[in-house]
């Protein structure tokens, strides 16, 4: 059909010229069609929060330097702006009107990733904006992480593509004046070999003499291995939360790494203090004995031979 087979005679009624009578009656008969009809031109209701717009109203604390904001005039609509989250975490972001309610994020992430060094994440680098109820609105927030990436979609594009079947608008997001400050580069790209060594190699944070003075009292460097590569595994305070970029990272005044080179050098230094050797048995060994008996180190000799004796068993 085209536009020339169909004449509409009222807001409610419409002709449609078909090349035959059995297509007429075919049509007549078939639910598809009658069910398209009911809803032909019907469009749901979608229900948007607006909330005002928070502007920089000068700087306050000690020194000035917490920045601090009040309601401004224009209401931002739900979708106006891109979550904080997507926004913080990639270089750019690309706004995209007029989406088919059809496509999802893994169409986006499809059509996009020519343009990416990586894959791309299906769910973490695209959002598309929904209403209340939870119907796409046909507007949708596209990440890219490293720069140059977004140029080369505008530059093919201008402004428009084709995604879904539909012809879509494209634009960059613009980012705010900064008061002050910069803003971060792009994260930065690590070979295999330097994340290799960030997550095993924790003995650059320690002193030699110590790690050898801890063997000769009968912590093996095995042992310690394996507990730094659970704590730097495990636990986030000691990898992302501090191998994060600046404004993402856990402890701000510190450097990246900083946070787990003085976890190494804490832990071995209090490992030290807790060995018990003969000339200092320590407080939790004295603890066993009377306090007006004399402390007998021999057990100290007892786990001394068994040390050796294991040692030779390894060889």
């Amino acid at each position: 059909l085209t536009n020339d087979d169909s004449l509409r005679v009222s807001p409610t009624t419409a002709l449609i010229n078909l090349s035959s009578a059995d297509l007429v009656s075919n049509a007549l008969k078939s639910k598809s069609v009658l069910n398209n009809v009911k809803v032909a031109g019907q469009r749901p209701v979608q229900v948007l929060r607006a909330k005002r717009e928070r502007v920089f109203d000068g700087w306050t604390g000690p020194g000035r330097r917490f920045g601090q904001s009040k309601l401004g005039e224009r209401l931002l609509v739900t979708g106006d702006v891109p979550p904080n989250e997507m926004f913080l975490s990639h270089n750019d972001l690309l706004h995209i009107t007029g989406l088919p309610p059809s496509v999802t994020l893994t169409d986006l992430a499809t059509f996009f990733q020519p343009f990416s060094a990586d894959s791309r994440d299906v769910f973490g680098s695209g959002h598309i904006v929904r209403c209340s109820q939870g119907l796409p609105t046909g507007n949708a927030y596209v990440g890219f992480e490293l720069p140059g990436e977004i140029r080369e979609v505008i530059e093919l594009y201008n402004g428009s593509a084709t995604i879904g079947g539909a012809e879509v608008t494209i634009r960059p997001v613009k980012d705010k004046l900064l008061r002050r400050g910069k803003r971060e580069a792009a994260r930065p790209a690590r070979s295999l070999e330097i994340l290799d060594k960030d997550l095993y190699d924790w003995e650059r944070h320690a002193d030699p003499k110590d790690i050898k003075e801890l063997e000769e009292l009968g912590i093996e460097k095995s042992v310690l291995d394996e507990i730094f590569v659970t704590l730097r595994h495990s636990n986030r305070t000691f990898a992302s939360g501090d191998q994060a970029m600046s404004g993402e990272r856990l402890y701000q005044e510190k450097r990246r790494g900083a946070h787990y080179k003085v976890l190494v050098r804490k832990y071995l230094k209090i490992l030290k203090s807790c060995v018990a050797t003969k000339e200092e048995p320590g407080l939790l060994y004295e603890a066993m004995f009377p306090p007006e008996a004399d402390v007998d180190t021999s057990l100290l000799d007892i786990e001394e031979a068994r040390i050796k004796d294991l040692r030779r068993k390894e060889l």
